[in-house]
């Protein structure tokens, strides 16, 4: 009985696997029939309230750098460098993105999260619409391969707070206040004390 089935499995599997690449062959050639004839694309949903931006929101300088040692099509990966302490602003992707540290130490947050250290070679993934931020750590540079995937569209929020940066809070105070006052201002910032009314 067994010399049956493990016949049936030797034949089933290799058909199996042959259906699937048909199925996904034919999916993918027509939607790239659907785009090559013009077809119009239709718009993204993307569920977090970012707006789209013309550059990339950062606390301090954000510079984009390629990474030598990954190559796509023969040349360099996009990357970028952050300095110490610089960071992305929150931020979520219509189509995802993928993170991973080339050189230095970096950190990364998914929103309900709390931070994360990357050294050389960790990598994050957050998958569409998931609201995240990256940079370096206080005490070190961080050169990231950074790439969206698929469906254009990065969508800007507020500012990383302290208590986010620092490990203590898991992106909700800032969303909270940033959905209250639409103000992409640091959350943790003091704000001026309220001046008495002038008799």
């Amino acid at each position: 009985m067994m010399v049956r089935f493990n016949s049936i499995a030797r034949f089933l599997l290799p058909v199996g696997f042959v259906v699937a690449l048909f199925v996904v062959s034919r999916s993918t050639s027509y939607a790239q029939r659907g785009a090559q004839a013009g077809a119009p694309q239709q718009p993204v949903d993307v569920p977090c309230p970012g707006q789209v931006m013309q550059s990339v929101q950062a606390t301090g300088v954000y510079t984009q750098k390629p990474v030598p040692d990954i190559t796509i099509n023969g040349q360099p990966a996009p990357g970028a460098i952050w300095q110490p302490g610089m960071r992305s602003y929150w931020h979520c992707h219509a189509g995802g993105q993928i993170m991973m540290v080339d050189d230095g130490v970096g950190m990364v947050q998914k929103r309900g999260e709390r931070a994360r250290i990357l050294h050389k070679g960790g990598t994050e993934y957050a998958g569409p619409g998931v609201e995240h931020w990256h940079g370096a750590t206080p005490d070190s540079t961080a050169h990231f391969f950074q790439v969206s995937i698929g469906a254009p569209g990065v969508f800007w929020m507020e500012e990383v707070g302290r208590d986010d940066y620092s490990g203590n809070d898991t992106g909700i105070n800032s969303r909270n206040e940033f959905m209250r006052t639409g103000v992409r201002k640091r959350a943790d910032k003091p704000q001026p004390p309220a001046q008495p009314p002038s008799r």
